[in-house]
């Protein structure tokens, strides 16, 4: 196993910056008439062949060691659910709510870690964890008028999703390299993605030549799937050179990232309530980050 954290860090804030323009690029392409759900089948499509390539090209197998089969079956089923749950919750509920409870992930990867590596977690780590979970409750209000729970529930799956696909990629990253396990796991998901598309759009594929997705809605899809396939590629450097506890918190800068962007160009705006639930999470991520560094 490889453990280089510097390098790791470094691959970290690298991936947390493109993953941060990910769900503004897809809500401009949503607004321009390509469903959530037809930029991520695209962007899966995309990102199979580009890993393909770069396997090829590095003279790396594209098989799966029986030992890794796993850790590679917990890295496909995680990003499935965080490729068709998160962006698919934009649809429902504005991008910087689905950005404060999609960044629980950390929190839960903070608070896990330490039992999977065979430690307990310790009270201040479920004290970090409850506080984020309170800014959540602050965040969601106590009342779900205004806000659709499909949306709520689509990004509370994508946490849960993300937690397991930092694990699984840190696990399976001893037996095969990034672009070799991104291809086979992204060719793995695509048929599923494929059927939950073609069943959202009544059997037909706006994105198609004769569909209603407008020149610039296909130029913001596209433009997800290009972010998405470097991001990808460098959250999995991340992890090959150092735990996933390390690495996690410094993916903290992706809500600052989607979040601005959301505000600056997309005029997105949260109520108070939000804000001040969006602060209590991002204070527990902060606090999760320091913990794990004192316990360094």
């Amino acid at each position: 196993m490889i453990n280089r954290a510097g390098l790791g860090i470094v691959c970290a804030l690298g991936a947390a910056s493109l993953y941060g323009m990910v769900p503004n690029f897809a809500r401009a392409a949503y607004v321009n008439g390509v469903p959530a759900i037809e930029s991520t089948l695209f962007r899966t499509f995309i990102v199979s062949i580009a890993f393909a390539i770069i396997a090829v090209v590095c003279n790396e197998r594209l098989t799966v060691p029986k030992a890794a089969v796993p850790s590679f079956t917990g890295q496909a089923v995680a990003t499935f659910l965080v490729s068709s749950a998160y962006l698919a919750s934009i649809q429902f509920i504005p991008v910087g709510l689905t950005v404060i409870i999609f960044f629980l992930f950390p929190v839960l990867i903070m608070l896990l870690a330490p039992v999977v590596e065979g430690r307990n977690p310790g009270l201040s780590r479920v004290a970090v964890a409850l506080v984020a979970f309170c800014g959540l409750a602050v965040a969601i209000g106590p009342s779900f008028e205004d806000l659709d729970i499909r949306g709520i529930l689509l990004a509370a799956v994508a946490a849960a999703g993300a937690t397991l696909q930092f694990f699984s990629g840190r696990s399976i990253s001893r037996y095969m390299p990034p672009a070799a396990f991104g291809s086979l796991v992204h060719m793995m998901i695509l048929p599923p993605i494929l059927v939950i598309a073609l069943f959202a759009g009544s059997g037909s594929l706006l994105i198609l030549p004769g569909g209603s997705a407008t020149g610039l809605g296909l130029l913001f899809m596209t433009g997800v799937a290009a972010v998405y396939v470097v991001a990808y590629m460098v959250h999995m450097l991340s992890l090959r050179f150092a735990a996933a506890s390390t690495v996690a918190p410094f993916f903290n800068l992706e809500p600052v990232v989607t979040t601005a962007i959301a505000a600056t160009v997309l005029g997105e705006r949260l109520e108070l309530n939000q804000y001040a639930g969006g602060g209590l999470v991002l204070a527990a991520l902060l606090a999760s980050a320091f913990l794990g560094k004192r316990r360094t």
